[in-house]
């Protein structure tokens, strides 16, 4: 069975395994440890990972040796081990899958280059020397993946086929955007690939199942055997670990109809276990009717104009907390440099009744347009408040502080001092979140310059003037511990709090009786769902958020009146929630700011519900 892998591609989808990084962190080990020489010190944990995954249906499986190039190695002094570890990566797999399973040969790139980088020479030599370890193993094929820089991953390809005779699947990682990082897109990446001789192309890691199904449907037709291992949604950091949301289910759902658009050999990457692969194996074999096996606009006025210099307090919404309902509303910059729309949506907000704008900064860790440039034209063309989103991932100690006194010369005094999304592409060496500081320090940093000081100690001539909020996600277990984070960062100067989106009574409640004497004002999130699709994406994929079943049902009832539905949604709840809360953050779906504009004139009795 084992040696006509392609074949059978050519007939069929085959399943393969889950993420192993994922599960071996779940399973004790040392996040600082070398994983890869796990092979050689607790080869029982490997194997029983493998068996997990064999047992849940898996035909393929992957060997623990993605980071086991001798480049890798060395930073744990390990490069003398780089035979042996891939050796013993393929053995343990192989007596695992003996002869009913195939066994991949993990090979990832290099990692961050911190000195010069090595020559194509040097490269093509770090990973013949792995491909022929991992072949002599007893590896199947080689699966080259994760990999963000095309130029690597061909040198990495061209090395494989020469120094062995195995098939090799070569795999990219594509962004939310769906181009690669020299902005190709995916059909480009994949055809030169092919033409480069792998035998089987694909894409992993970078985004959830709905990604790479979105991703395979712009692509169109692509020749030859195709390869999709997605994440399971993008991650949540919790303390030192990242959480990935979606349920084996969902996973399965959205990722066995990729098989629809040409893939062939599907599995999991972060965040996916045995079970998600358990779920995508019952996924294809039902379908298979088988058993399970624009130009930039000019900014108007001068916006320099428009700054303040510290230390003088202007008027804010948080003055008028208490005389009647607040509403903030969110939007996201744009990906592109066109903000003609984001402005013209500012524009009707701020005349439509918002008392503030929210501006987030690159959500999901995926790059838009500065918020702070956004904020300061939104600002120059309307009268409304904006907030500027701050988070930790994006700078270093000395970028945030350069930040935040720029901030504050342009009088841009509303901060929302959060982490961030960490990263989800999964490529080390081009990738990665900073945090220097996280939600805490951020805040305290910013405390520091309304007294007048930098974080440390000097003195900054003027006092700044921040009003600074914080985030609360009520959509946890423990929405105990959530209250207990959220006073201590009232503690450290934070003087309002935005909930992540809820969508039931029974979390509205909860949130008041768990926050019945906390001093600061509190804005509830509401998202409104655009449609299922909208609702099942955002629940299984989307950090923070969890969305009851009984409103997908209703979604799913709606059939075409679905996006009316979720409006609907949106309204019943939102006027259950406003007696008891300083205002509404609402966050329009898809910058749909007319959503928001109706939801406020309902609110302010503008317009009769429906």
């Amino acid at each position: 069975m084992r040696h006509d892998l392609l074949t059978t591609l050519a007939k069929r989808p085959v399943l393969a395994d889950g993420a192993m990084g994922t599960q071996l962190l779940a399973r004790g080990a040392a996040p600082t440890a070398c994983l890869d020489a796990l092979n050689l010190d607790a080869p029982e944990m490997v194997r029983s990972i493998h068996l997990d995954y064999l047992a849940a249906g898996a035909e393929v499986i992957e060997t623990n040796t993605f980071g086991a190039n001798r480049k890798k190695l060395e930073r744990f002094e390990l490069a003398d081990k780089v035979l042996e570890i891939n050796r013993q990566g393929a053995a343990l797999a192989r007596a695992c899958a003996g002869d009913d399973a195939w066994v991949a040969g993990a090979m990832g790139p290099l990692g961050r280059m911190r000195e010069e980088a090595p020559d194509p020479a040097e490269i093509a030599a770090l990973y013949a020397e792995q491909a022929r370890a991992l072949a002599e193993g007893g590896a199947d094929l080689l699966l080259l993946e994760t990999f963000f820089d095309f130029e690597l991953l061909r040198l990495a390809l061209h090395a494989a086929k020469s120094a062995t005779s195995l098939p090799v699947a070569a795999q990219f990682v594509f962004g939310g955007t769906g181009l690669s990082l020299s902005g190709h897109t995916m059909a480009e990446c994949l055809r030169l690939l092919r033409r480069e001789g792998a035998d089987i192309v694909g894409l992993n890691c970078g985004s959830g199942p709905q990604g790479a199904l979105d991703i395979l449907r712009a692509a169109g037709p692509l020749e030859g055997p195709l390869s999709v291992f997605p994440n399971a949604g993008f991650p949540e950091r919790r303390g030192d670990r990242l959480v990935y949301p979606s349920s084996p289910e969902y996973f399965a759902s959205v990722l066995v109809q990729c098989a629809d658009h040409g893939a062939r050999l599907l599995g999991g990457c972060c965040g996916t276990g045995p079970e998600h692969i358990r779920a995508l194996g019952q996924a294809l074999a039902h379908r298979a009717g088988t058993a399970p096996r624009q130009a930039a606009v000019a900014p108007g006025p001068d916006t320099a104009a428009t700054g303040r210099q510290p230390g003088k307090p202007r008027p804010c919404f948080l003055d008028r907390v208490g005389k009647g309902p607040l509403f903030l509303v969110e939007l996201d910059p744009p990906k592109h440099l066109d903000v003609s729309g984001t402005l013209e949506g500012a524009a009707s907000l701020a005349s439509g009744g918002a008392d503030a704008i929210t501006i987030a900064e690159n959500p999901l860790a995926s790059p838009r347009l500065s918020n702070i440039a956004l904020a300061n034209l939104i600002r120059a063309r309307t009268d409304v408040e904006v907030i500027v989103h701050l988070t930790g991932r994006d700078r270093n100690l000395i970028g945030m502080q350069s930040t935040i006194m720029g901030l504050a010369c342009l009088g841009l005094e509303n901060v929302l001092a959060i982490t961030g999304d960490p990263p989800s592409s999964g490529g080390e060496e081009r990738l990665s979140g900073v945090y220097d500081v996280r939600s805490y320090e951020l805040i305290g940093m910013l405390d520091c310059f309304n007294k007048g000081q930098d974080p440390q100690g000097r003195d900054m001539r003027l006092r700044t003037n921040f009003r600074i909020g914080a985030a609360f996600n009520p959509n946890t277990r423990n929405m105990a511990m959530q209250v207990r984070r959220m006073r201590r960062k009232a503690e450290l100067g934070a003087a309002y709090f935005l909930t992540q989106p809820v969508y039931s009574r029974e979390k509205v409640d909860a949130i008041l009786e768990e926050t019945r004497d906390f001093p600061c004002p509190i804005f509830l999130g509401i998202m409104p769902l655009a449609s299922l699709r909208n609702a099942e994406f955002l629940h299984n994929e989307f950090p923070g958020i969890s969305i009851p079943e009984d409103v997908r049902d209703r979604l799913r009832a709606a059939g075409d009146g679905e996006a009316r539905e979720g409006l609907e949604i949106a309204w019943e709840l939102m006027a259950y929630a406003l007696p008891h809360f300083a205002g509404i953050y609402l966050i329009p779906p898809f910058n749909r700011h007319a959503v928001a504009l109706e939801l406020i004139r309902r609110a302010r009795g503008d317009v009769p519900a429906s």
